[in-house]
């Protein structure tokens, strides 16, 4: 197992717990110098919180356990592609190397009210705001649709 299948399966696990509290399966790690500095997952249903993806709070979380405002030089690692809003907290935390799990596109094949994203990819917002991202998509990604396959809740991110 690579270093980045390590840390996707953390975050797959986070998914994994979230789903069995009745949340939608989504998990995120943040590491630095091969460290988890924290694991989050999605809490939209138990908060109500349209902003409590696991993303936002991977970012919220990391931030305040470094205590600072960037994660300059963290990997972000995440089971699903972020969305528009999380993708963009991930931007503004500095973060320069994201490792995803499953696409949009592969996870849209499966429900009719999620990630009505049109054309949207990590890969054209980075194009569209300049930034400079590694990209490794597709780590455990059978792993990471099959959350989403058997997820029980419908998926509206």
């Amino acid at each position: 197992m690579t270093q980045d299948e390590h840390f996707m399966a953390i975050a797959i696990e986070e998914a994994r717990a979230g789903a069995a509290m009745g949340e939608q399966p989504f998990g995120a790690v943040v590491v630095r110098d091969g460290a988890v500095v924290c694991r989050t997952r999605s809490l939209k249903v138990s908060t109500s919180d349209t902003t409590a993806h696991s993303e936002t709070l991977a970012i919220k979380t990391a931030t305040q356990t470094l205590q600072t405002r960037t994660l300059t030089g963290c990997t972000f690692y995440c089971t699903c592609e972020p969305c528009p809003m999380c993708l963009g907290a991930i931007l503004n935390s500095g973060i320069t190397r994201l490792v995803i799990g499953a696409r949009n596109a592969d996870v849209a094949r499966l429900g009719t009210l999620a990630f009505n994203y049109k054309d949207y990819t990590v890969e054209s917002f980075a194009e569209m705001v300049g930034w400079e991202l590694e990209l490794r998509p597709g780590v455990l990604g059978e792993e990471c649709i099959e959350l989403y396959r058997s997820a029980v809740v419908e998926l509206t991110r």
